[in-house]
């Protein structure tokens, strides 16, 4: 009993029972020591990150390992990240956007223009502008090394392309849809042409014959565009027929032609070809003349033709540089400005015999400014205008009555009646061939990746070609001309293209970014 009384006496008491209590309850020990440790240990944690900070590259703080795409970038975070703020697509845009180019290809306003050529669709005021996304929301980083970033999802495509499914909701394509001709500005038939390349060519192979014109590019994705000289002129080079009887031209604005020795005595530009030209390929019979044979590209028909098409439209622009009108598809712009160059070339060539001291400093002038359109030319990132070259543009002589300007057509119509059994000739000019296909420009398809599961007749069956091989004149007309779309409409492409089976994502089919070669195009739509 006298130890507990001692006990409480040390340790204090409380209540009316006196029950016993520790002293340190009441007068609680210094919390000095255990602030001074937790704080020792805090500034050892800080100090730890500013080392990897400062020294480490950040290696402690990082979500994960970079993409092998970014992998160089990992031992420096600022290459991407900004302090204070997410990753800013300016970050981005200084290795993606080559040698300082501000076009931003990369962007979604090159998006919105990429091969719809619809600037309705860009700026803040266009359907999708509040939906735009940074880079890195459809290219999340550090996932690891083997994650493929370009590999986006259709849920990054589907809030400004809600059309689901490959298999079920995507739209037919357009052409198709709306039964869009292929409007090659030439009359050929298919099946005709393959009988007679078969026997040429000793060829049994329906397929294999194809290929003697569509030739595949080196890549195999798609084929290179269709050639005159190295497709056609085997057959095709010269014809046996003759132009019609023409009226030779009896003054200035009448609506005829100019005989031979009429162009060797003007000596115009572009008229060296006059002094090789064998006058007995003409006959003049009073105030007519005749051509046989005639040659592609005639060079006398297309000189009279230029003539004729000058009484029409004065000031024609480019469109005279060109031996076919201007009217094409923007992609071709740098062939429209070659063939510009190269006439221009041959008229210098015309030219260079003359002593004057002025035609000679002319021609120095031109050959300086043809090596400056040269060299833009060459340069993928210098704006190209094509209008220049468009007929469309240009005003109809206002001078001429209605009666008059049909008369000059009807003089072009008929001296280009040999060139009408394959071309189509309109407002005195020949319209340019279309080489390449324009159809599903939206889109990538690649033939080599697709030829080891189908033969091409397999997905083009639009032409009868097994139907009517060896007996093409019974083919009924309409049934085989260029105008017919020989591309497969999307219930071929479901055919293998679904859940489950080949990829049918929106990425196998569609880019977002434009494709860079084409870059000055997409810049003159951005200007």
């Amino acid at each position: 009993m006298a130890e507990q009384t001692n006990d409480r006496r040390k340790k204090g008491v409380f209540s009316r029972l006196r029950l016993a209590i520790a002293k340190d309850y009441i007068f609680p020990v210094s919390r000095r020591n255990m602030i001074l440790i937790g704080g020792v240990g805090a500034l050892a944690f800080l100090a730890v990150f500013a080392f990897d900070i400062l020294f480490g590259k950040s290696r402690l703080i990082s979500n994960g390992p970079l993409s092998s795409n970014h992998a160089n970038f990992e031992q420096d975070c600022a290459n991407c990240h900004t302090p204070a703020a997410s990753v800013i697509n300016d970050k981005c845009s200084a290795c993606h956007e080559k040698y300082g180019d501000d076009l931003g290809v990369y962007t979604f306003k090159a998006h919105y223009v990429y091969r719809s050529n619809d600037l309705s669709r860009v700026g803040s005021s266009a359907k999708y502008a509040t939906k735009e996304r940074p880079c890195f929301a459809c290219h999340p980083e550090h996932t690891g090394r083997e994650a493929a970033i370009t590999k986006v999802p259709d849920a990054q495509c589907l809030p400004c392309h809600p059309f689901g499914s490959f298999n079920n909701k995507h739209p037919q394509f357009e052409f198709a849809d709306k039964s869009i001709p292929d409007h090659a500005s030439l009359k050929f038939a298919h099946v005709a042409h393959v009988e007679r390349v078969q026997k040429r060519e000793n060829l049994v192979d329906i397929e294999k014959t194809c290929l003697y014109c569509h030739n595949p590019q080196p890549d195999g994705k798609n084929f290179q565009p269709l050639s005159f000289d190295r497709h056609c002129d085997a057959c095709h080079l010269t014809t046996d027929d003759a132009t019609p009887w023409l009226p030779i031209k009896a003054q200035a604005d009448a609506p005829g032609v100019e005989a031979l020795d009429t162009i060797l005595r003007r000596q115009g530009p572009g008229t060296l070809w006059a002094s090789y030209t064998n006058r007995n390929e003409f006959d003049i019979v009073g105030g007519r003349i005749k051509k046989s044979p005639i040659y592609h590209q005639d060079p006398w028909i297309m000189e009279n033709l230029k003539m004729l098409r000058r009484q029409i439209y004065p000031e024609p622009g480019l469109v005279d540089l060109l031996k076919a009108s201007g009217e094409t598809s923007l992609p071709e712009s740098k062939s429209l400005y070659r063939e510009a160059i190269q006439t221009l070339r041959d008229y210098a060539t015309g030219l260079r015999s003359r002593p004057e001291r002025e035609v000679q400093r002319e021609l120095a002038q031109i050959d300086r400014y043809l090596k400056e359109v040269e060299e833009k030319l060459n340069n993928p990132y210098s704006p190209l205008d094509d209008t220049k070259f468009l007929l469309s543009t240009v005003r109809e002589n206002p001078q001429l009555a209605p009666a008059e300007i049909a008369a000059f057509k009807n003089a072009a119509n008929n001296l280009t009646k040999p060139c009408g059994k394959c071309h189509t000739v309109a407002n005195a000019t020949i319209l340019r061939v279309q080489k390449d296909q324009r159809v599903l420009r939206r889109a990538e398809f690649n033939h080599r990746e697709h030829i080891v599961q189908r033969r091409c007749l397999q997905c083009h069956t639009q032409i009868p070609f097994e139907e009517f091989i060896g007996n093409s004149a019974q083919l009924e007309p309409g049934r085989d001309q260029a105008a017919i779309q020989m591309i497969p409409a999307i219930q071929t492409c479901r055919e293998c293209h679904q859940a489950g089976a080949t990829s049918n994502r929106c990425i196998t089919c569609h880019y977002f970014h434009s494709n860079k070669t084409n870059r000055s195009n997409l810049l003159l739509y951005l200007d």
